[in-house]
């Protein structure tokens, strides 16, 4: 799978896992589940990409945030994982709704990493930065 690919997946997939919750059209705990395997899905391409990115020449910036990212998306998921399990129906009011909070904050903090890793990286890859300026100066 190319690099770029990828990092494009994993936005929707975070997306879907989003939806998947909020919409809990086969029932809440097969819901859960299924969020729980796209969050999974979430961390294997968030380390994929950061693997593949960082064995090429891209710039500095790039590596940066696929591995803020794969951070980003390891921190949610272990927090799912908390989440998920029995014990944790004891978290209650606004304990709970801030967890809640950070493990959704951190999902959407990895959608705005991947997307804009994945164009970053796609535009190096094309070599669509590296050409100078065809035009002259602005008038």
């Amino acid at each position: 799978m190319k690099t770029w690919a990828a990092l494009y997946l994993m936005v929707w997939l975070v997306f879907l896992g989003m939806l998947i919750i909020l919409f809990p059209v086969f029932g809440a705990q097969a819901s859960q589940g299924l969020h729980g395997v796209v969050g999974v899905a979430v961390v294997v391409l968030a380390y994929y990409a950061f693997r593949k990115v960082q064995k090429t020449s891209c710039p500095d910036r790039i590596k940066l945030i696929t591995r803020t990212t794969t951070i980003f998306a390891i921190v949610a998921g272990l927090i799912g994982a908390i989440l998920a399990l029995p014990g944790s129906y004891a978290l209650t009011g606004s304990v709970e709704q801030f967890v809640l909070f950070l493990h959704f904050s951190l999902a959407v903090a990895i959608i705005t990493q991947a997307s804009s890793s994945a164009t970053a990286y796609d535009m190096w890859e094309e070599r669509e930065f590296a050409q100078p300026p065809t035009s002259g100066p602005a008038a």
